[in-house]
């Protein structure tokens, strides 16, 4: 095994090994199941989730990608606010000022 791996490193590859494709499928498998799960837990309609269903099974590679660019698309950077980067920031200018009340202090 160790020899397969020096030669992809090394560009030497005369055959691909089985292990290699094994490796691959699995790796496509559980990107497959991410995917799938994270399409089941999306609330939207029906036919979208279908359509969703088809694209990452029947595109592997082009189907994750369009997935993931969708949910970067369709995500909420409401939390990205506790950081100071989300959402729009208001010039204080604009806002009414407070009128402070002050208490006269007895002798």
């Amino acid at each position: 095994m160790l020899h397969v791996i020096i030669n992809l490193l090394t560009l030497k590859a005369l055959s691909t090994p089985v292990e290699i494709y094994a490796g691959l499928g699995f790796v496509w498998l559980l990107m497959l199941t991410a995917g799938l799960a994270s399409v089941v837990s999306r609330n939207s309609s029906g036919w979208l989730k279908v359509l969703w269903f088809i694209l990452l099974i029947g595109l592997p590679v082009a189907g994750m990608m369009l997935y993931c660019l969708y949910c970067l698309w369709a995500a909420d950077y409401d939390f990205l606010k506790v950081f100071g980067l989300g959402g729009r920031r208001r010039p204080d200018k604009g806002l009414p000022k407070r009128s402070v009340r002050r208490v006269k202090s007895q002798p």
